[in-house]
């Protein structure tokens, strides 16, 4: 039997926790802190693994970790890569990733310099602690728009896109000295040259450095009247797609150089006139997969593939040299649903009027029935995602925009 640790099998590690579980694999659980937000517990199945620890110091973990002697040791969420990365490094398992890279897969600024510094094309960046320095920075580069982050965050969270000075001032204020849903306190900020494009996700899993791309999406987001960005519509793109081997070249380059060999890869890149550009990488599963959808889409998917890697790796490595690239099934959008109005939170009259249309395929709501919700403001308050498969890209689109319509009418929500 394979012994699987899952460091944070929140979000998309929930699936792929749930799929090695299936297929046979005896699963230990660590939560990498005991101050986790709420929200990554939505919807976690305890059951399925055969203990559940919580992270308190090395030391201890290592003893627990020990005495399960595990074959692999991945990360199901952000929060957990870096302790996934100290174990793998701690027990020597080969299917691990580069330790001297560990820092620069989770800091946002060492990340693009690491790249950089390996002759590839990104945007430029400082960090500043303090406002003025960051002001001197933009002003000498362009002024806006320019885009502040916090250094180690998860999604859209701590992402601003600033037009004007007094934007950017007020992001600078709102990420400094904040915690993250991932419990790490922001000392500085980082500043970045805005990139005029597309974003595009670039899916890959790898193993012995041998990658297999599992999705190319591409996103379409909204900014607030804030400066926040919100997921609207991942859409998932044929390999016949015009800028596809462009983009799976440079992203193959990007993990290579933060010494990401074995798992999965989650890219999001920006298609410039100039070329690819990232946007930022993780080493964990994308958030929004969901197998069921990946086999009617690409007919394995990230999640899946992961699976694959660790439970049958003879089977990947040919699957990476038959299967050079996917094709495409059908159309899928996965949508972010954005509250626009406070409530209580009530699925069945949007349940109901989702069943009616034709590309509706799953729903998968991150609150509960009676839940207070308020107006959405990043990712971590949207209420859920919504999945639309079809032959025809016209009903999704359709589909689409009936439901912002329904969800602007406030279908999912009675008034408090």
């Amino acid at each position: 039997m394979i012994k699987v640790v899952i460091v944070d099998g929140f979000s998309s590690g929930k699936f792929l926790a749930k799929e090695l579980f299936d297929a046979g694999c005896l699963l230990l659980h660590i939560s990498s802190s005991a101050d986790l937000h709420d929200y990554y517990y939505y919807g976690f199945d305890y059951s399925i693994y055969s203990s559940l620890l919580t992270h308190q110091n090395l030391s201890d973990t290592n003893q627990d970790v020990a005495l399960f002697a595990p074959d692999y040791i991945i990360a199901g969420a952000e929060s957990g890569l870096l302790l996934c990365d100290e174990l793998n490094h701690r027990f020597g398992l080969p299917f691990a990733n580069d330790y001297n890279h560990s820092e620069a897969r989770r800091n946002k600024y060492a990340m693009i310099e690491t790249i950089t510094h390996a002759g590839l094309a990104a945007a430029r960046q400082t960090t500043a602690s303090e406002w003025p320095a960051a002001e001197r920075w933009i002003k000498s580069h362009h002024g806006y728009p320019v885009v502040l982050k916090s250094l180690a965050s998860a999604g859209s969270e701590g992402v601003f896109i600033c037009h004007s000075q007094a934007e950017a001032e007020d992001a600078f204020v709102q990420i400094m000295g904040s915690y993250s849903k991932l419990n790490a306190v922001n000392q500085q900020v980082l500043i970045q040259e805005y990139l005029e494009g597309a974003e595009y996700v670039v899916n890959m899993v790898s193993l012995m450095g041998r990658p297999l791309v599992t999705e190319v999406v591409r996103y379409t987001k909204l900014r607030l009247a804030s400066g926040r960005i919100l997921y609207d519509i991942d859409e998932i793109l044929d390999a016949s797609f015009e800028h596809y081997q462009a983009l799976v070249s440079y992203t193959r380059q990007v993990i290579e150089s933060l010494g990401i060999r074995n798992g999965p890869s989650h890219a999001e890149v920006m298609l410039t006139t100039s070329g690819p550009k990232l946007v930022e990488v993780a080493a964990r599963t994308d958030g929004i997969l969901r197998p069921t959808i990946s086999a009617r889409t690409t007919g394995l998917g990230q999640i899946c593939a992961t699976v694959m890697a660790i439970t049958a790796p003879t089977q990947f490595l040919s699957f990476t040299e038959c299967h050079p690239s996917y094709q495409l099934q059908n159309y899928s959008y996965n949508i972010g649903l954005i509250n626009r109005h406070k409530g209580i939170f009530h699925q069945q009259d949007f349940l109901s009027e989702l069943l009616t249309l034709p590309s509706f395929s799953l729903a998968d709501f991150y609150v509960e029935e009676g839940d207070a919700i308020g107006v959405t403001q990043d990712v971590f308050s949207q209420p859920g995602a919504i999945y639309l498969v079809h032959s025809d890209a016209e009903t999704i689109r359709n589909d689409y925009l009936t439901i912002r319509r329904l969800e602007n009418d406030g279908v999912y929500l009675k008034n408090v």
